[in-house]
């Protein structure tokens, strides 16, 4: 196990000079590679005019086009791979998409560095083999279970595949084998807790000590709630499938100021979602990832829809050189405007939490907002007050019954369009 984590620590904690270099060399080396290889860029890439010899390094990203989830689709089902059928190994399939799948390819070099990358999320976390792995998020087509399967069964744990739903079994697992580290998205947990109420379990009396969490926006309020419910320590997973997968871009260090991007495997921009320009530091866009190690389908400036910020690109406190960007905020396509205001979900989720909520929805409907809450009906002056001065809307709030609100075993619907 010690060799495993030797790899991924020399990743984590490469000095900037090392980060640049292999950023750069690593740049130059995928943008000749998808025009050799890949029809979709290397048409991009003429009708741009591009050329490829012209890109030396991250400040000439900028000179290439931009890619869409909608160019994806149109190039199912691997009109888009830079490599022929026989190397592919697995596919995985983008969570969320409608009508027209997004397939992405792996080669096996993919797959070990989905692999890395994950278990530089574990080293962090400081996951070893002595502990009991609960893995709720699915495996199949989407790709959340099977990149913490695969740093757990790297480093020899005790891996407990259970996937999502069935959650009295998911309590009953964690009880009777003992599991230290729960793995799921966000808004699982807090359900879990629920069920293991109900079935005269505390959860913060069982073994669980780390929480990796992803799949979904989710804020820092929210994870002091099932911290505090667990009595364990929450980590923010990022990643999106069609980079490689969760895990794959980044991951929080102990000091949880935001996500460390992983820098020599990823180049991250902030763009304007409206006008494609590249924003500076510390101003809220579009987070646009070029995949830089990858041999499937490597990505060049792929729009991912998240919404963030560039936080840092100063050395942590922990000793990490790469940047730092802000926990994903939202998507473009979760960001409601109402009567002048632009928020998103999470946004809301912030108020709700710091007054105990757990079960919320937010229903927008010919042009009315109603935001209704599990909980006491003494909480929503308290609430509507809170909205308004902190995210400038006055919605409908409304308190209902325990147990009215649809419970999520996967990724949670918070935003409902009517």
């Amino acid at each position: 196990m010690s060799d495993v984590y030797d790899v991924a620590r020399k990743g984590i904690y490469l000095s900037r000079r090392e980060i640049e270099e292999q950023r750069g060399e690593r740049l130059r080396r995928i943008v000749r590679y998808v025009y050799e290889n890949s029809p979709l860029y290397r048409r991009k890439f003429r009708d741009a005019g591009v050329d490829v010899e012209r890109v030396r390094g991250v400040e000439d990203l900028s000179k290439l086009p931009i890619t869409t989830k909608q160019e994806l689709r149109e190039s199912y089902p691997l009109k888009a791979a830079c490599v022929p059928r026989e190397r592919i190994v697995r596919i995985q399939m983008s969570g969320g998409t409608t009508g027209q799948p997004v397939i992405i390819p792996y080669t096996r070099h993919d797959v070990e560095q989905w692999k890395e990358m994950m278990l530089r999320a574990f080293y962090l976390a400081g996951i070893t083999s002595e502990d009991v792995i609960q893995i709720t998020p699915a495996f199949g087509l989407w790709n959340g279970g099977f990149g913490f399967h695969f740093a757990a069964d790297a480093i020899n744990a005790f891996v407990i595949p259970i996937g999502p739903g069935n959650t009295r079994n998911q309590v009953r697992f964690m009880k009777d084998f003992g599991t230290t580290v729960l793995a799921g998205t966000a808004s699982y947990p807090l359900r879990i807790a629920e069920v293991a109420e109900e079935m005269g379990i505390d959860v913060a009396e069982l073994s669980v000590e780390k929480l990796i969490l992803g799949a979904e926006p989710w804020s820092d309020e929210m994870r002091r709630q099932i911290e505090k419910t667990f009595s364990a320590r929450a980590y923010d997973i990022p990643g999106l499938t069609e980079m490689g997968g969760v895990g794959t871009v980044g991951f929080e260090c102990p000091e949880r100021n935001g996500l460390h991007i992983w820098e020599d495997n990823y180049v991250v921009e902030i763009i304007d979602p409206e006008t494609g320009e590249v924003l500076e530091d510390g101003e809220e866009g579009e987070v646009v990832y070029t995949a830089l190690n990858r041999e499937g389908m490597p990505l060049i400036r792929y729009r991912s829809g998240e919404i963030s910020r560039i936080e840092s690109r100063e050395k942590c406190e922990c000793g990490i050189e790469h940047l730092t960007i802000r926990r994903i905020r939202g998507r473009t396509d979760d960001m409601v405007i109402y009567k002048g205001a632009k928020f998103y979900p999470s946004d809301v989720e912030s108020i709700l939490a710091e007054h105990g909520v757990r079960h919320y929805k937010i229903v927008l409907s010919n042009g009315l907002l109603e935001v209704l809450f599990e909980g006491d009906e003494g909480l929503v002056p308290k609430i509507s007050k809170d909205l308004a001065e902190f995210v400038g809307i006055r919605p409908r709030v409304r308190a209902v019954r325990a147990g009215e609100i649809e419970r999520f075993e996967g990724k949670a619907r918070r935003l409902f369009r009517v």
